[in-house]
């Protein structure tokens, strides 16, 4: 059973979150970052309360994730996880930033 306080859980897992090199300007060239979360969701919404600079570039304004990130577990995920996706013991997180131009 999980207790929440403050809209954390208790239990909820510590996780890293490896950081596409241009995103670390945002956390003092830090890479990667421990957050909390137990859906790829859960631990971008901490990682943007740690680092609110990041926020406008990972979601945009009506909370959706930014087609511009690609996250990703573990690196082995061939398609972009939802924010939903629940992340097992052990688990790290990728944010790539999808970088288009002419």
């Amino acid at each position: 059973m999980s207790i929440r306080h403050d809209c954390y859980k208790i239990d909820t897992m510590e996780r890293k979150v490896h950081l596409y090199s241009s995103l670390r300007y945002y956390t003092n060239d830090k890479s990667p970052v421990t957050v909390k979360g137990d859906t790829v969701g859960e631990c971008l919404q901490d990682l943007v309360r740690q680092y609110p600079g990041l926020k406008p570039i990972i979601f945009e304004k009506d909370g959706k994730l930014s087609p511009q990130i690609w996250p990703s577990i573990n690196l082995n995920s061939p398609h972009k996880e939802q924010l939903d996706t629940p992340l097992k013991d052990g688990d790290e997180l990728y944010l790539i930033l999808l970088v288009a131009g002419g």
